[in-house]
């Protein structure tokens, strides 16, 4: 059984990403020894790296009316599918820009294996911040109050801890949001690489552009990414994010309604920051 599996989660509407993702993944990781999953809703990647197995985790599932299943809901049901108890989590358009430290991945899941009471070591300098040394070697504890605790960048997770943190109706951006809180409060320990062996310029261990998408548009420096690697791309379709303008109002409205539909989170970590509370207080009463 191999030691990790590789999760790279995306939608359908994002397959313009899938080609150029694996294009570079496979010049950056050609001796990848992990399983490579694609999180599709129903279509097939068919490009062509060859090791990729597209989950299409909606095919096949009742989903009411014309209903999409949420970001929370294909991620559970990708993790349900795999095989290992360790997944490198990866979204399809975090791009990779240079040679993976592939012998660094496979020793931090060694870790995690050695250490099963480990639920996540995220890998890159854009995860979360490094508090002080824990007692795993090379490995830094990180700060519970952080607003993105449960952050989606590169990162190795126990499927069993991070399938713990899913809520079904929740956005990726609300699962960073109320599962980073529900993270704190059933004190999991989130770990991070010893920060003084990486930076954003400088060495990393899965070197890539941290969010090749921006609100349904590319970011910048994609382009010259893709044009370095000799990868065709037709930038007018989503257009380039521009950080000064304005969202539409129909996408203030979809979030808006997305927000009301987060009612049992909220309620839910309510009931959680009173239980933690008042285990803080009984040990500090002692």
């Amino acid at each position: 059984m191999k030691s990790y599996s590789i999760l790279v989660n995306t939608c359908d509407s994002f397959e313009d990403c899938w080609e150029p993702f694996f294009r570079l993944w496979s010049l950056y990781w050609p001796d990848c020894p992990a399983r490579v999953y694609l999180n599709t809703e129903y279509k097939t990647y068919s490009g062509p790296e060859k090791n990729v197995i597209s989950l299409r985790s909606c095919a096949g599932r009742i989903i009411p009316g014309r209903r999409r299943a949420t970001w929370s809901e294909c991620l559970k049901w990708a993790l349900e599918a795999m095989e290992t108890d360790t997944v490198l989590y990866m979204q399809e358009d975090y791009f990779l820009t240079a040679p993976v430290d592939g012998g660094a991945v496979e020793r931090y899941a060694a870790q995690m294996r050695a250490h099963p009471e480990i639920p996540c070591i995220q890998l890159t300098p854009e995860g979360i911040p490094a508090r002080e040394p824990s007692r795993y070697e090379g490995l830094f504890t990180s700060d519970p109050d952080y607003p993105w605790y449960a952050c989606c960048q590169g990162s190795l997770w126990r499927r069993e801890a991070l399938l713990s943190l899913l809520r079904k109706e929740e956005s990726a951006w609300k699962f960073e949001c109320f599962g980073s809180r529900r993270a704190k409060y059933s004190r999991m320990e989130f770990l991070t690489v010893d920060p003084s062996l990486f930076s954003r310029e400088g060495y990393q261990i899965i070197p890539y552009i941290f969010t090749g998408i921006i609100h349904g548009k590319w970011y910048g420096p994609v382009a010259e990414l893709f044009e370095r690697h000799g990868i065709s791309m037709d930038f007018s379709r989503r257009g380039f994010f521009d950080p000064e303008e304005k969202p539409p109002c129909s996408a203030r409205i979809r979030n808006a309604a997305r927000n009301w539909k987060t009612w049992r989170s909220r309620l839910e970590l309510r009931s959680m920051k009173r239980r933690f509370l008042r285990e803080e207080n009984a040990c500090g009463g002692n």
